[in-house]
């Protein structure tokens, strides 16, 4: 994706109603041929929220596309995003109405009370289920972010941790960077999202689980 810049980048851009929003570029590739190209792919929360003034940050940064991994019931719950003049979204969920269904939910919910090791098993269901948009967005990155291209794009689900992690995680081993650096920059929404304590409250109840719990899911393992 490009070999021309410095690790050394300004990571956090401040995007006014969004959370966790940060450029995945700069990385070094683990054969040191070069770096990661940066302003071209952000990784963050969901839009929802989004002020002018985030609107206006989000023009400087030549963003013309959000693919948005959330799924119905969760748009139905958070909202849409406003109109962005310039700024294509591109629904991208891997989670059908079905996934929602309490067994489903159960069942991934389990996984991550489970801790590091629970992760594992429901980022592959991820992996299984997000396959077509993930492609989607490998083929339109191809399109239409060349090396001589300045347009961005963004990607995001909710919280911009697990669905988007995943997909960062493969476009920069795709890029040839190292496994430990992938690690590195998914930590990264430790310090980029966090829930207000009643939210976390309202969820441990609904889940019928621990806040304890509710704190770990939130983290990155």
């Amino acid at each position: 994706m490009g070999q021309h810049v410095s690790i050394c980048i300004p990571r956090w851009i401040d995007v006014n109603g969004i959370k966790n929003f940060r450029d995945i570029g700069g990385w070094p590739l683990k054969d040191g041929s070069g770096y990661i190209r940066e302003r071209i792919v952000f990784r963050c929360g969901h839009l929802v929220n989004i002020t002018d003034e985030g609107i206006d940050t989000l023009k400087r940064l030549n963003v013309i596309a959000a693919f948005d991994f959330r799924s119905d019931p969760e748009i139905e719950r958070q909202g849409m995003a406003p109109e962005i003049p310039g700024l294509t979204r591109y629904p991208s969920a891997m989670f059908s109405k079905a996934d929602y269904s309490p067994a489903a939910l159960a069942s991934r919910w389990k996984g991550y009370f489970e801790g590091p090791l629970g992760f594992p098993k429901v980022y592959n269901i991820i992996l299984v289920k997000a396959k077509q948009q993930y492609r989607n967005i490998f083929m339109h990155m191809l399109e239409h972010h060349s090396n001589q291209s300045t347009k961005s794009l963004i990607v995001h689900c909710t919280a911009g941790k697990d669905r988007t992690g995943i997909f960062v995680m493969l476009l920069l081993g795709i890029c040839g960077v190292d496994e430990e650096i992938i690690s590195q920059e998914y930590a990264l929404s430790n310090l980029g999202y966090w829930e207000p304590e009643e939210e976390l409250e309202k969820k441990s109840v609904l889940l019928g689980t621990t806040m304890e719990n509710m704190r770990m899911v939130m983290s990155a393992p």
